[in-house]
């Protein structure tokens, strides 16, 4: 699977596992996803993450909108897993941690989306705007690869290019913002 997303050079893909953990992803995901590369592997949960990670709320356009839809989603997946310690154990860290989380649990909502359209904020190059869908893996049903696209010719599709280009060497770490006078995108840190 790890080969599949990392052939995919252009288009974000990831796979989540029932827990919702982000289990593997190509490179242009992982930067797009708040360098995953550096959030430790326990904390590398969609919806942990929507609850406990401050700049989650600036990521998603419509924080809010995402995190009942990762609420409902992780009800789903305590439904269908209703022994399942781990999951418990998450959603007893997260009604503990979050009164937010705490209500919209009480809400009883369940939700399973395949498909959809979402804005994030990235740090460095704004706002992306992506077409997603997801597809169950047969290889391991309890898996779902997320695969993220750009409308062709898009704004969006020309920064998942630059986004791209930033992280093709082990100097794109060190790239720079826009310039705020121009709004113009630096060159590739390579050069």
């Amino acid at each position: 699977m790890q080969r599949l997303l990392d052939h995919l050079t252009l288009t974000p893909a990831f796979v989540v596992g029932k827990h919702l953990d982000y289990l593997a992803w190509n490179p242009l995901a992982g930067a797009l996803l708040l360098d995953l590369d550096a959030i430790p592997r326990r904390e590398r949960n969609y919806v942990r993450m929507l609850f406990t990670d401050p700049r989650m709320q600036d990521f998603y356009d419509d924080w809010e909108a995402m995190a009942r839809a990762g609420v409902a989603l992780l009800r789903m997946q305590t439904i269908d897993n209703p022994r399942d310690l781990r999951l418990a154990e998450l959603v007893g860290e997260l009604s503990i941690s979050s009164p937010l989380f705490r209500q919209w649990w009480a809400d009883r909502r369940v939700h399973v989306q395949e498909y959809g359209r979402k804005t994030i904020n990235h740090p460095d190059l704004g706002a992306f705007t992506f077409d997603w869908d997801s597809y169950y893996w047969t290889g391991n049903p309890d898996q779902h690869v997320t695969v993220w696209s750009p409308e062709p010719g898009s704004a969006s599709e020309d920064k998942l290019r630059i986004l791209s280009s930033w992280i093709a060497t082990p100097a794109s770490r060190s790239h720079s913002a826009p310039d705020a006078k121009s709004g113009e995108l630096p060159p590739h840190p390579a050069g």
